[in-house]
């Protein structure tokens, strides 16, 4: 391994760290000089012995500091790559770090500012209401009476979390062998780290997930977004209206009925499905301590989310191989389901189907009867998950994400209300998949980004043969190209191309056309209606001039 001297002390504090909680094997592949130095030779002792292998993971993160710490939270959302003892122990990650100096935070924020804070600021804290790795949080007020909170960048670490990404990367060159015994591709983890870290350390990124869903609830009766204060906020600081109300982590201090609760955990559920389902954006972790119950006008409760960090997002192929997949473990169709998942460039190249079949038979048939209110969500995740690793399935990382989310969101609902059961998040699916399926504008939407890419494709069809024609040509392959009387190739492509444009049309104006007839829109306009009806009209047309082409092709080649 290359190492850079620059970065010295930092690889020599890593290979101590791994070495005391037991991974020195991981220094050896690392680099064998780590080890020949005398950096570095004595054996794990004590507690250390008896600690699991997640325990020790956990403790490497925390000893080696701030950015190693938030990458293992982030690390802790992957159920797909590590087992369940790693994971829950990764999750126990917290940013417990010692504040910086109020004077040093004062300083970034008026540099930041460009002004005098007395400029911007009525009141200040002068000391955080919270302090994590990257940054930490003020009470503040404007000077229009505004009550807001501040989230300020540490100084300098920017530049650490840099350093140990450049040391992350060069470490990974020597970790190859995991890919081949644990199916984890070190190099490709550690890019992802490095992106996600980055965007942590910008927070207009979090600023722009702040608005996106204030604008996703911009009416809501049931969710409060809290205003993000743009014009302030920069990549070292963040300035968002204070949420007032009580925080589900402290909800156990608070007398609030089981009606009530069940409420929240409703307006939760219903609210993350309509993120997930409608905008393909969402809140990524929806814990006790991100999430408040805040107080109307109305004298009816609302649900606030803050903290916007980490958002997922699930595009719509992604979100219609994930319906598919659960419509399929529904109806127990086991071979449907390994076509989406190859659909989905999931399945590994080298995979034995029968044994694949067997366990995903078996893994569906012993939750398939069990009654909603004993099943747990996060235990069917976590199983589907171990499955994945057994089988090497690489699913969407965004998929991962959200499976993540959901158990979280579970944990959350349970933990608020006791007698909180699956069908409620079963329910909410169904009704936003329903609506989904109904939805006149977006079906319309999904027909003509179809039609755009069956169009393309019919065009460049004839070209992709007439290439591979002059590929074979040039190969002086045994075939002779001028026998293969290529003007009637390039007629009978050409036939074919145009009854399938035409059949395209076909299926189009007469699903969109049905849509438009079945829409509550129609009683209220006649154009509308008028619109419908010409629709089929035109289809009608093209139905016989598509019957008429084929007969005659048929007639032509009969005759010949």
């Amino acid at each position: 391994m290359r190492i850079s001297y620059k970065y010295i002390g930092r690889y020599k504090e890593i290979a101590g760290v791994l070495i005391k909680y037991g991974f020195g094997y991981v220094v050896e592949k690392l680099n064998k000089d780590l080890v020949a130095s005398k950096i570095i030779t004595k054996s794990p002792k004590g507690d250390v012995r008896v600690m699991t292998t997640g325990q020790r993971i956990r403790c490497v993160f925390e000893e080696l500091g701030p950015t190693y710490i938030k990458i293992g939270q982030i690390l802790s959302t992957r159920k797909d790559l590590f087992d369940d003892d790693i994971i829950s122990e990764l999750s126990k990650l917290r940013d417990d770090v010692i504040p910086i100096d109020n004077k040093v935070a004062m300083k970034i924020l008026e540099d930041e500012l460009a002004c005098n804070i007395d400029d911007v600021f009525e009141y200040i804290g002068s000391k955080p209401i919270a302090a994590a790795s990257i940054g930490q949080v003020y009470d503040a007020r404007f000077l229009d009476g505004k009550e807001v909170v501040v989230k300020i960048q540490r100084p300098e670490i920017e530049s650490t979390i840099k350093a140990d990404i450049i040391i992350l990367k060069r470490l990974a060159e020597n970790l190859n062998y995991f890919k081949n015994e644990w199916n984890i591709d070190v190099k490709e983890m550690i890019s992802e780290l490095e992106v996600q870290l980055l965007r942590e350390l910008d927070y207009k990124f979090e600023a722009i997930n702040g608005i996106k869903l204030k604008k996703i609830f911009k009416n809501s009766k049931d969710v409060f977004i809290p205003e993000i204060y743009n014009d302030y906020t920069t990549e070292k600081i963040l300035i968002m209206e204070k949420v007032k109300g009580i925080c589900l982590s402290d909800i156990d201090n608070y007398e609030i009925s089981n009606a009530e609760k069940k409420r929240i955990v409703d307006i939760g559920v219903r609210s993350f499905f309509r993120q997930v389902m409608t905008c393909g954006f969402f809140h990524a972790d929806p814990h006790p301590g991100n999430i408040f119950i805040v107080d109307e006008d109305s004298g009816v409760s609302k649900l606030a989310f803050i903290d916007f960090g980490m958002i997922g997002i699930v595009d719509e192929k992604t979100l219609k191989y994930l319906n598919q997949l659960i419509i399929a473990s529904t109806n127990k169709n086991i071979d449907k389901i390994i076509r989406i998942l190859t659909d989905m460039n999931a399945m590994p190249i080298e995979s034995n189907n029968e044994i694949l079949r067997r366990d995903l038979l078996y893994l569906i048939h012993y939750y398939y009867d069990i009654p909603f209110d004993k099943l747990s969500i996060a235990e069917i995740l976590n199983e589907f998950f171990r499955f994945m690793r057994s089988h090497n399935i690489t699913l969407p990382s965004q998929l991962v994400l959200l499976g993540k989310t959901v158990i979280t969101l579970e944990g959350t609902s349970r933990g608020l209300y006791k007698n909180f059961s699956v069908e409620m998040i079963a329910k909410s699916y169904m009704k936003y998949y329903k609506e989904d399926k109904m939805n006149v504008r977006r079906n319309i939407e999904r027909l003509r980004i179809d039609m755009d890419e069956y169009y393309y494709d019919m065009v460049s069809v004839p070209n992709q043969i007439k290439n591979i024609l002059g590929i074979l040509e040039k190969n002086n392959l045994k075939m002779n190209i001028g026998e293969m009387k290529s003007p009637k190739l390039e007629e009978n492509i050409k036939n074919f191309t145009t009854q399938v444009s035409m059949s395209i049309m076909l299926a189009a104006c007469i699903v969109g056309s049905s849509l438009i007839m079945s829409s509550d829109n129609i009683k209220w306009s006649r154009m509308i209606k008028y619109v419908s009806i010409l629709g089929f009209i035109i289809s009608f047309i093209i139905g016989i001039t598509l019957v008429f082409l084929i007969l005659k092709n048929n007639y032509h080649k009969n005759g010949k």
